[in-house]
Parts: C-alpha cells; structure tokens; sequence
C-alpha cells in the first residue's frame, strides 16, 4: 500500500511555484524530478539512506530537495519533499500524524 502524508503535495506545487517564478521550464522539471524520486523508491524502498529520524530519503535529480518517506509494515508512506539546506527536524511533526 502507498500512503501521502496530507502536505506532501503542497510540499511539491510550493517548491514548483518557487521555481517557475524563476524559469518557466523550472517548475515542471522540479515535478518530474520529484515524480522520478517517487517511482524510484516504489521500485526498491529499501535501498535508500535512513536519517538519524529512522526515516529514508532519497535526493532529487538535479535539485537540493529530497523526498522523504518510511516504510512501515507493508505500507510506504511519503512524508515530505524538503529543501537540503533545511532541518529534517522540522518534518518531525509529520511522522505523529500518521
């Protein structure tokens, strides 16, 4: 089963809309970077980093985001696209709404 945590896709049209008000190509090259992420870790969850959180992540394809995300029993659960100059720390919250 796939799950996404409610802001997961506001996570993605904010950094979209960010970068298409500097390039408007940019926005959806973020998307389908995004989107990549996202079917690389459908394919093999598994092979990703774990944050000292005990969550995984995997890093976006020519963009400083990554998408984070947890396995837990047979459910894979998106929690977040978040910029790497940011604190992981502050996407803490999220894993207590699911």
């Amino acid at each position: 089963m796939i799950r996404y945590h409610p802001l997961f896709d506001s996570d993605v049209r904010e950094a979209a809309a960010w970068y298409e008000d500097r390039n408007s190509s940019l926005g959806d090259r973020f998307v389908s970077a995004v989107s990549e992420s996202v079917h690389n870790i459908i394919r093999d969850p598994e092979r990703f980093a774990v944050t000292r959180l005990g969550v995984r992540y995997v890093q976006t394809h020519r963009f400083p985001y990554v998408v984070l995300f947890d396995v837990v029993d047979e459910t894979l659960i998106f929690l977040a696209v978040l910029h790497t100059a940011r604190s992981i720390e502050k996407w803490r919250e999220r894993l207590a709404d699911l």
